[in-house]
């Protein structure tokens, strides 16, 4: 199985493409609780992206809880509980209720998925902004 290939078509930038593929491995249990993921060097030459692309993911990662990074142990899966298992599906459900809204007003998959991405990138600049 590939690990993860770059989607040259995405908006979103490689890292989080990349993180987005993790967690999803991660809470759909390609990734067990406890073991390892690639070193960020080795994932970085295995996929070939630069290793400050996967280092940022990584980051990301922990940031949201999906793993522990500790230097000299690298990247470990942390446990996944019900509550994270019960607000994804929570995410999931309004992500596919605001969809079907946005095809009921005539918009088709590929309008809805631009429009979702400008949203992102204007709400990820106006909070970066302070």
């Amino acid at each position: 199985m590939v690990l993860f290939e770059v989607d040259k078509e995405s908006d979103l930038p490689i890292w989080v493409q990349l993180r987005n593929r993790l967690a999803y491995l991660i809470t759909t249990g390609y990734f067990k609780p406890g073991e390892k993921l690639p070193t960020v060097r080795g994932l970085a030459a295995e996929i070939s992206i630069n290793f400050n692309t996967v280092n940022k993911a990584y980051i990301s990662l922990v940031d949201e809880g999906y793993i522990d990074s500790k230097p000299g142990r690298g990247a470990i899966v942390r446990e996944i509980g019900e509550e994270k298992s019960e607000k994804f599906e929570s995410v999931d459900t309004l992500i596919e209720d605001c969809v079907d809204a946005c095809l009921a007003m005539g918009l088709s998959f590929d309008d809805v998925n631009k429009r979702i991405k400008k949203k992102m990138r204007e709400m990820e600049r106006s909070r970066s902004e302070g």
